[in-house]
Formats: C-alpha cells, structure tokens, sequence
C-alpha cells in the first residue's frame, strides 16, 4: 500500500515539475519575442506606423492556408480508407480542421481527441482515427522538417556570405545541391521511415485515445507514403504561398515570386519545430521567431516587414481555422445524424411493410 503511495506521489510530482517546465519555456519563448518586437517597434517606430494593411491580400491568404491543408486532409481518408475505415472526404476535411483548434491546449493531443471524436458519428474507431491522425501528422512535419534543410540554401544571407567557411559558400552557389541530395535520401529511406512512424503513430496514441483496445492497429503501405510525401510538398508550397500573401499586403511590391522558396523555408520550419515545441500551444512564439527571423534574411523584405508579418500570419491561420471548422462543423455535421435517422426509420418501414 505504501509502495502504491509512493509511486503516486513520484507520479503527481513529475507531472507537476513538467507542467512547470513546460509553462516556464513558453513564458520564456514569449518573452524572448515580446522583447525582440519591443525593440523592433523602438527602432523603427515611425517605419511600422507607416505600414498600410491591404485586406485583400490577407483574405487570399487566409483561402490558400485553407486548401495548404486539403492534401493532409486526402492523405489522413487513404490511411483510414486503407485500415478498412469507410469515411467521405468532407466529414474527413471537419474533423481534420476542427482538430486544429485542439492545437491551442497545451500538449498537442487534443488535436487527436477532436478528431477521433467527431469521426466516430460517421462509424469510424476511435482507435483507427486517432493512429492515423497521428502518423499523418508526424509524416507532414517530418516532410516539412526535412524541406526547409532542403532550402536553406535559398535563404542564406548572400550579404554575409563572406564570413561563413567555404563549403558553405560552395553550397549556396549550388543552391539545387542540397534539396536533390536531400530529397533523394528521403525518398530511399522511406521503408524505414514507415516502420518508424507506424512505431511512434501507436504510441503516441495509445496512452490518450481509444488505442489500447485489443483489436489489430493498421498498419500503413510504403506506397501510401510515397504518395504522401509528394502531397505533402504540395502542401508546403502552398503554405508558402499563403505567407507571400500575408507579406505581399504590407508591401508595395506585391508578391516577389523569387522569394518563394524562402516563404517555404520559414512555413516549414516554423510548423514542424513549433510542433515539437510541446510547450508551446499551437507554435506560439516559436513560429513567429522562426518567420520573422528566416523572412528578415531576404535584404528585399527587413525586419519590420518580417516581424509584422510573423504576427499578420497567426492572425491570419487562426481566423481561417476557426471560420473553416465552424462552416464544415455544421456543414457536414447533419449528416451523421440524419443518416442515423435514415437507419432507425428504415427498418420501421420495411416491418410495415411486411405487415
């Protein structure tokens, strides 16, 4: 009994002491950003007050960070599809982007619980929706992990070029080099990436969500994940896209179509650490330091059009999630009920019938 006591307490403390960890790095990720602004804003106080917001262009933005998700949303259907899962698309697309308001709870599972939840008024385990979620999430930030070390060739500050050695000077001169080495060796470990992620998808999923139960977890093709991996770079080119969006409505320049890969470079790396920031509700601060930080390289957008845009771009996302989950929530939500409807009256009539 002692010992069960004991153990409990070791328990309660740990947590306690991860809770405390993990507030006090985003306390201090916050300040570190907070800060840089404050600066930022002293510095160039009349040059931000000079800004002009064109809302156009942000709400362009707001419809490409919508569809950036899209391929997520058909590669997360083919993994249920293929576990023996019968889902539709869009009832897919509501639980994927209601899961996106869960990423502001500290802990990142959240997201899983929503999505698990909702697909389960369509006939789909919990188990499956969830294991799924997870290896689809983790197969998208790796992808988007491994695409802005593919580009920093591209984002390398060509006017303090001279002070970096000269393999670095080699590789910024061959900016293809990298992305094809690196694309390549991903794609020829796939079949060992896939294992990994059928791996750590069940365990990130069992002690949370209906993951544990005895019946066999999917297991998912290297074919699938090939396709993926390509959806995927879709996907990060068009979230690079919606950042020159957010960038082009403060500037006088419109979209620098050169900058692309830049705009990729910033989106990726910001979504994918942000998400292993588990301290961090939904990235907060550490996309914005990444975004402000990587866009400040380019000589032809500065530091105050990068800051201004780091905070253009949460607000942005945000408002498109939230308005995207509350359209397909009630959009597609009717369904699953009136379907159950369908089935309860059914078999009423056809018993009339017989009668």
């Amino acid at each position: 009994m002692s010992d069960q006591s004991a153990d409990s307490k070791k328990t309660t403390g740990s947590a306690l002491i991860w809770k405390l960890t993990k507030w006090g790095l985003l306390t201090l990720v916050l300040y570190f950003v907070w800060q840089q602004g404050s600066q930022l804003y002293e510095q160039q106080q009349e040059a931000i007050s000079d800004i002009q917001i064109r809302p156009t262009w942000l709400i362009l933005s707001g419809v490409c960070y919508f569809i950036a998700w899209l391929p997520s949303v058909w590669f997360w259907q083919k993994l249920m599809l293929a576990s023996g899962e019968k889902v539709d698309f869009w009832p897919t697309a509501r639980a994927y982007y209601c899961g996106h308001l869960g990423k502001y709870i500290p802990g990142k599972v959240t997201v899983l619980l929503i999505r698990a939840t909702l697909l389960k008024e369509f006939g789909v385990r919990m188990s499956v929706a969830a294991v799924t979620a997870a290896y689809e999430t983790l197969a998208v930030m790796g992808v988007g992990l491994v695409l802005f070390l593919a580009l920093i060739p591209f984002v390398i500050n060509t006017d303090q070029l001279d002070q970096w050695p000269a393999w670095v000077q080699y590789i910024q001169s061959h900016p293809l080099l990298v992305p094809t080495v690196i694309l390549i060796v991903l794609f020829v470990s796939l079949p060992l990436v896939a294992r990994l992620l059928n791996l750590f998808s069940k365990k990130f999923t069992r002690s949370e969500v209906e993951a544990s139960s005895d019946e066999p977890q999917p297991e998912f093709s290297l074919r699938l994940l090939y396709a993926g991996v390509l959806m995927f770079l879709l996907s990060w080119s068009l979230h690079g896209l919606s950042l020159g969006l957010t960038l082009a409505s403060i500037s006088d320049q419109g979209l620098i179509w050169q900058e692309w890969p830049r705009w990729m470079a910033a989106v990726s790396a910001a979504y994918a650490l942000g998400f292993l920031a588990l301290f961090a509700p939904a990235g907060l601060g550490v996309r914005e330091g990444l975004i402000s930080a990587i866009l400040a390289g380019s000589p032809v957008i500065g530091d105050v059009n990068a800051f201004v845009t780091a905070i253009l771009v949460r607000i942005v996302s945000f408002a498109s999630e939230l308005l995207s989950a509350f359209v397909l929530y009630y959009r597609f939500g009717s369904r699953a009920s009136s379907d159950t409807v369908s089935d309860l009256i059914q078999p009423t009539s056809d018993t009339n019938k017989t009668a």
